[in-house]
């Protein structure tokens, strides 16, 4: 399963209207007063919002606080903060919510501050403010300046989703999914959260989804609904779609018809090449795995090795203990000693359960020169994403337009 997504499939809409399902259901957070000059902030006409926010900041905090916002985004940073701190001393939500924006990221001039941005986020939150709740809820999901705690995380991530918004909905199947004393899995129950957002166009819980009816976690069962959800998310963005998609086709059982069987592999890899190409380490990490045994390609371990560089780059423990491997061994061609220490310290420190047993036995071949610096490699060492997006979680939502 991915580390970190035939149900209505016709209705699902497109990746790029998320945005727009955000910003609709922020509409409960802005007042009718303000909404012409939100919307038009949203929409792009930032002069006209600043103009229409002006007017009303001085007797509307929450109009203080969006045009604080304005004012931070075109660079007024020092102006801006202030109206924002001023907004949420006098009470107001949006301003609340925006000034523990600043403090949880360490944004216009503020020092980070997550224990602080807390007490701001919950102060906006107890008031009703959809993204504040949202906010709060990833917050004691992660454990990002309060101690992790699921059932804090579930509560406030419920009155997030009560009107239906995707993010919220989304995160609150995430924290369905996991299981922490005192809180339990609800599998069924997240699930049915995956689609729901699936269905507003949240391409994450499409994955989620697709991924829970190939397993059948929380639901029936069903392949076919399945590739349908996940080549939805595939296609809109969501490359770890394709890695699931090449996982479906792996465990299609064998048949005595080698051509079909044949087809699968090849449908199987070219699922792990677009994983792959996107910058998913575990598509990676399998490619390189064909091109290193020739399964349904010709072999070619200089690929291999390729892709285990690109997989074990990002931090995959498995591509760092077979990059070790076959840098001891030059299999590809060259060995770097040095190099391949370096991989199979970091994959021992992963977690790989193989790597000491072959770092120590191939310790004897090398000199303790090339051993310390291969070590002092991997302590220097620092993973590097090709995703612009992790899978895990959504950041903070600060929608500002």
């Amino acid at each position: 399963m991915i580390a970190a997504r035939l149900a209505l499939f016709a209705a699902l809409v497109a990746a790029g209207a998320s945005a727009q399902a955000q910003q609709s259901t922020d509409a409960s957070d802005v007042a009718a007063p303000l909404r012409p000059a939100v919307s038009a902030y949203r929409q792009g006409d930032t002069a006209s919002a600043e103009r229409a926010l002006r007017s009303l900041a001085s007797s509307n905090a929450d109009a203080a606080a969006w045009l604080g916002a304005i004012l931070i985004d075109r660079g007024a940073k020092a102006e801006g903060l202030n109206l924002i701190q001023r907004a949420a001393d006098a009470g107001s939500a949006e301003g609340q919510h925006r000034l523990a924006l600043a403090l949880m990221n360490g944004e216009a001039g503020m020092a980070r501050n997550p224990a602080r941005a807390v007490e701001f986020f919950e102060k906006a939150a107890a008031q009703g403010h959809r993204r504040a709740q949202l906010n709060l809820g990833l917050i004691y999901l992660r454990g990002q300046g309060v101690p992790r705690d699921l059932m804090q995380a579930r509560a406030w991530l419920e009155k997030a989703a009560a009107d239906g918004n995707p993010y919220a909905t989304y995160a609150l199947g995430r924290a369905m999914a996991e299981n922490a004393p005192p809180a339990s899995a609800d599998p069924t129950r997240a699930a049915d959260l995956f689609r729901q957002a699936a269905e507003r166009g949240h391409m994450l819980a499409a994955l989620r989804y697709g991924l829970a009816l190939a397993e059948g976690s929380g639901v029936k069962q069903d392949p076919a609904a399945a590739q349908r959800w996940l080549v939805q998310a595939q296609q809109n963005g969501v490359p770890e779609a394709a890695l699931a998609l090449g996982d479906m086709a792996v465990r299609t059982p064998a048949t005595r018809d080698k051509a079909a069987n044949e087809k699968i592999l090849k449908s199987a890899l070219s699922w792990y090449q677009a994983a792959a190409n996107a910058g998913v380490p575990s598509g990676q990490f399998k490619l390189a795995n064909a091109y290193l045994a020739g399964s349904g390609v010709p072999r070619d371990p200089v690929q291999a090795q390729l892709w285990y560089g690109r997989a074990a780059q990002q931090g995959l423990p498995e591509a760092q203990q077979a990059l070790g491997v076959m840098l001891l061994t030059g299999s590809a061609g060259t060995s770097d000693p040095v190099e391949a220490f370096k991989w199979l310290f970091l994959a021992e420190r992963g977690g790989h359960p193989e790597s000491r047993a072959v770092r120590e036995k191939a310790g004897d071949k090398i000199s303790d020169r090339d051993r310390k610096r291969g070590e002092a490699l991997a302590q220097a060492f620092k993973p590097t994403s090709e995703l612009p997006l992790d899978e895990g979680m959504p950041r903070l939502v600060q929608v500002r337009r």
